[in-house]
């Protein structure tokens, strides 16, 4: 009897919501009434609210409202409440908590010119930085509390400060929260010794992370970026209401301290996700950047795979784009439900989409679907003695960026697999990822062609997932280290690493931003792992205290070369802490390092899909920090906008008076945004294509009212 009141429920719930469609995707209708049939008595949210909106009703009707940050909120609703994220006014979007995709040094140091920094060598003044004062939250799993590499014998010593364990249901859980538990101070935190196991067992990803991050080495080999730096652990619960919960969390800490907070993600997403920048996990991100928290997110492991294809429809003409899905149990040994095939088209332009089973010379073609209708479809198809399931969610306007969008959720079969998409017009874009059995996959795998005519190979570019994806994170890709031959006496510049995902975003934006050490990095791994580095025949240093052997091992993925960019960052706010996130955005892509590898990516204010502007380089950063106008004096100091000629036809100058880089916009009388560009010191804009009329320049704080004729 409760299965089918559950079930029933489930069909009114996504009803109540389908009538409001607006208000979430087409991901959220389907995956809410298949949570309520399976028996969730909650559901986590991140939610949109109205300004000072009224907590009262929600919480009595049992939700629990978590983190906050500008508009979004972590909500976590009783399915008996879920019709009030529809019907209460205050609820201006939502989106469930979609579960977190998988987890994807001394020669890193040398690379980065971090080591210059922490010995005084070549800064400013001679002064030695090691990003003392400044908080680095790691947002990881595997996490050993009482490693050495960060912590002293003594509790005085001890620079990691708090863990937040959203797996321990022992508790106590954070002031303002009901679940996990949280450990504050040395022996607490010696006596806790780690994390618990959870999805990844007792794993060692978090250890290594804030290692290469804020590490001290032993006697100063394999030392991290930042080993003056304090830390903050969470072991957050795979979602991502959960993990903004963890950012509200570190910056609640870092507030009350009076420091500045730069937080560390080795993960990545693309399934339910708009992967634009416009998802309110992105929002959120952007929200807490103006807040002047500085996010590091790795830009993707998915470079060597053909796992994206893209076709421009047009001339009204329906054309078909074909391609072979390629499963990822198919070539490895790995443990996959199937597949999820992720379509984004154009804004105004639908398409339609289905799947066809291939055994020998007998072909089964499932029915085309099309972004035309918002609905959710469960199918089957009957491929002789062999059935192929799967579900289909589309949607022809996206809440968040007004895309037309479908994902066929494909279940694991032997059977060959190919895509079909056809449309009249616009652009898609298409991505093969697998579908895991513990629900945290997002490994790309290939689309093929296997050289048949009208078949789409894929390849690796639009590449970039959540939360990378999100415009004020820095997103970091990965190289190998400069290497130097003792013999020759020469230095061999690294070139990328295989594996760093590439950019751009659907949207035209350019990720990633920069790029770091990340192949082969050695760094801290966890005494409590079962993971096999953690062996005596893996390890590159060991240090036993006591009864435990404490090891240093090679780790490979942008998630190893996104703390290098974290730590530097550190290093950076101790040189200047009053700088914003625009400000440290500005200097770590202005000043990298550019060689025969990257090309002259600087030079010529450009930047690349797998390099972003070049190789970060930590000592010319802090030296442009130190020299950086604070925020206070720029606002201060700086010159009122002159902008001529004014009313203009064709060309508008904009002065700014510094020659820091900053972003203009052109906004309508009515608010609306018009035009966006960059500018420094004097840039000429074209306004010719703009409409007669009063419009309103907005460079920073600092506005000017235009006349265009």
């Amino acid at each position: 009897m409760k299965k089918i009141i559950l079930t029933l429920l489930a069909v009114s719930v996504l009803a109540t919501v389908s009538a409001q469609s607006a208000k979430c995707g087409i991901d959220t209708k389907a995956l809410v009434r298949e949570e309520v049939a399976a028996g969730a008595e909650t559901i986590s949210f991140l939610v949109k609210m109205v300004p000072n909106f009224d907590r009262g009703p929600f919480e009595k009707a049992g939700v629990v409202i978590g983190g906050q940050s500008g508009p979004i909120v972590t909500m976590r609703v009783p399915v008996a409440s879920l019709g009030l994220l529809e019907s209460s006014k205050e609820v201006l979007q939502y989106s469930i908590s979609h579960r977190v995709g998988g987890i994807d040094c001394d020669m890193a140091r040398a690379d980065t010119r971090a080591d210059s920094v922490q010995n005084g060598l070549g800064t400013l003044d001679g002064i030695s930085i090691d990003g003392n004062g400044v908080l680095i939250g790691i947002t990881d799993w595997g996490f050993d509390y009482s490693h050495p590499n960060y912590n002293g014998q003594v509790s005085s010593n001890w620079r990691m400060e708090r863990a937040w364990d959203h797996f321990k249901k022992s508790g106590p859980a954070p002031a303002g929260y009901n679940y996990g538990t949280e450990v504050v101070g040395a022996y607490n935190l010696a006596d806790a010794h780690g994390d618990t196991s959870n999805l990844y067992g007792y794993g060692t990803h978090g250890t290594h992370v804030a290692g290469i991050a804020a590490g001290k080495g032993k006697a100063g080999k394999y030392r991290g970026m930042a080993p003056g730096a304090r830390l903050l652990f969470c072991s957050f619960g795979l979602g991502e209401a959960e993990w903004m919960d963890a950012v509200d969390w570190m910056y609640r800490v870092a507030k009350e301290q009076g420091k500045r907070l730069v937080i560390n993600s080795s993960w990545g997403m693309y399934t339910f996700s708009t992967i634009d920048g416009t998802s309110l996990l992105s929002q959120h991100i952007n929200s807490m950047s103006d807040s002047g928290v500085v996010f590091c997110t790795s830009a993707g492991n998915n470079g060597d795979v053909q796992f994206h294809v893209s076709k421009a429809f047009g001339d009204n003409v329906a054309d078909t784009l074909r391609t072979i899905v390629v499963a990822a149990s198919d070539i490895y040994a790995i443990e996959e439900t199937g597949q999820a095939l992720i379509m984004w088209g154009e804004v105004g332009h639908d398409f339609e989409a289905t799947v066809r089973i291939k055994n020998g010379n007998n072909i089964w073609t499932g029915p085309f679907y099309s972004t035309s209708t918002d609905t959710v479809i469960y199918d089957t198809l009957f491929c002789g003695e062999d059935t192929v399931t799967w579900r289909v969610m589309m949607e022809h306007s996206n809440p968040y960026d007004n895309r037309s969008h479908m994902q066929i959720d494909l279940d694991k079969t032997p059977l060959e697999k190919q895509l079909l998409i056809t449309a009249e017009s616009g652009t898609v874009h298409a991505w093969n990822v697998d579908n895991l059995d513990n629900h945290a996959g997002n490994h790309g795998c290939h689309f093929k062609s296997e050289w048949r005519d009208g078949f789409t190979e894929g390849d690796s570019y639009y590449g970039i997932g959540e939360p990378a994806c999100a415009e004020k994170c820095i997103s970091v890709a990965a190289h190998h280290s400069d290497t130097w031959n003792n013999v020759t006496h020469e230095c061999h510049t690294g070139d990328h690493a295989s594996f760093t995902s590439y950019g751009p975003i659907i949207d035209g934006r350019q990720k990633p931003e920069i790029s770091a050490p990340g192949h082969e990095i050695v760094s801290s791994i966890s005494v409590w792992s079962t993971d096999s580095r953690n062996t005596a025949s893996e390890s590159m240093m060991d240090l036993k205290i006591g009864n435990l052997t404490y090891r240093w091992a090679k780790m490979s993925g942008t998630s190893m070369s996104c703390p290098v960019v974290t730590g530097i960052t550190a290093l950076i706010l101790q040189a200047n802490p009053d700088l914003s996130v625009d400000n440290i955005r500005n200097i770590i892509t202005s000043t990298a390092r550019n060689d025969d590898k990257t090309g002259p990516l600087v030079a010529n204010d450009s930047a690349d899909i797998r390099w972003g502007w070049g190789k970060i380089d930590a000592l010319d950063a802090v030296n442009a920090a130190m020299g950086y106008v604070s925020i206070q004096q720029a606002e201060k100091y700086r010159l009122p906008l002159h902008v001529y000629p004014n009313p203009a036809t064709d060309k508008l100058i904009i002065n700014t008076g510094c020659g820091e880089k900053q972003t203009a916009e052109i906004m309508s009388i009515d608010g609306r945004k018009v035009l966006e560009m960059p500018v420094t010191l004097e840039t000429s804009v074209d306004v010719s294509g703009l409409p007669q009329g009063v419009y309103i320049l907005r460079v920073g704080s600092r506005t000017e009212k235009i006349i265009v004729k």
